[in-house]
């Protein structure tokens, strides 16, 4: 099948989108999918050839709704309640503890999950925090979720969830804290609103300044799709957003020591976080 995209037109496009994501395509990966996604938008913009929508997507798009929809078209967004749950466990075990211990009771713990994708990770917190109860009942906790993707910013927000994505919750906390629907399941009305979600790049370093200061960051599995400069420049943008002692979470396949090496890394049980 021909397509509007040649492989030399990738090579264009791939360092168009890692210059503005930093995401990196490779093209034996994701030519085929980037091709159908151009032709499918040419077509709704009523273009004929790549020419005309490269021109639109970097000299027109004045308002970055034509760069959100193509990010929307080729992130991945694959994730489940409670996944690599022993991050949580030291959430509330370990990290919060300490952090109550040592913050003013009067300053709200904050906490960032970057990506949220569709809510999963941070109202995976949420529950757990809830659950554990004592820390949540002597100070405020914040958590911000934050995604490249809008669409599933929306989603998020609706709290609307799969069998799937609700399979690892044990069963009472999913009585406890979700609504049985035809479709799946909702989070209750009461934990709506307890994650603030919106969209944002984390190299686009003016969004990620409006953020504010955090205490804890989880990041798990993005940085793999990055290359090693920009797994350093995300690293350190992370280190900046953090509060003195704030700390790092990162997935199981990533490791910070190996990015760059201005956090001290510890391991509790077989988790590993990084503190500042």
């Amino acid at each position: 099948m021909a397509y509007l995209l040649s492989k030399e037109n990738f090579s264009k496009m791939g360092e168009f989108i890692y210059r503005k994501s930093g995401i990196f395509l490779e093209e034996e990966k994701h030519f085929e999918k980037l091709a159908k996604y151009i032709d499918s938008r040419s077509g709704v913009l009523g273009f004929d050839n790549f020419r005309k929508y490269f021109f639109k997507l970097r000299f027109e798009d004045k308002d970055g709704e034509e760069f959100q929809e193509l990010m929307n078209s080729i992130t991945v967004n694959e994730t489940y309640f409670f996944r690599e749950k022993d991050q949580f466990e030291v959430l509330v075990n370990n990290i919060l503890p300490e952090l109550h211990r040592v913050l003013p009771v009067s300053k709200p713990i904050r906490i960032l999950s970057s990506p949220c994708s569709t809510g999963e990770e941070p109202y995976s917190m949420i529950l757990h925090i809830l659950e554990e109860g004592n820390i949540v009942e002597k100070r405020d906790i914040e958590i911000i979720g934050i995604d490249i993707d809008s669409t599933v910013i929306k989603k998020a927000k609706l709290a609307k969830y799969s069998e799937r994505s609700v399979h690892a919750i044990p069963k009472n906390i999913l009585a406890k804290w979700f609504q049985k629907k035809t479709l799946g399941y909702d989070l209750i009305e009461d934990l709506h609103g307890t994650v603030d979600f919106k969209v944002a790049n984390v190299f686009d370093r003016a969004q990620m300044r409006k953020l504010g200061k955090f205490d804890v960051i989880f990041s798990r599995n993005m940085l793999i799709y990055f290359d090693d400069a920009s797994r350093k420049e995300v690293a350190m943008t992370f280190y900046d957003m953090l509060n003195p002692g704030g700390y790092v979470l990162l997935g199981h396949a990533e490791y910070m020591s190996r990015i760059v090496s201005v956090f001290n890394a510890k391991k509790i049980d077989n988790t590993l976080i990084y503190q500042k």
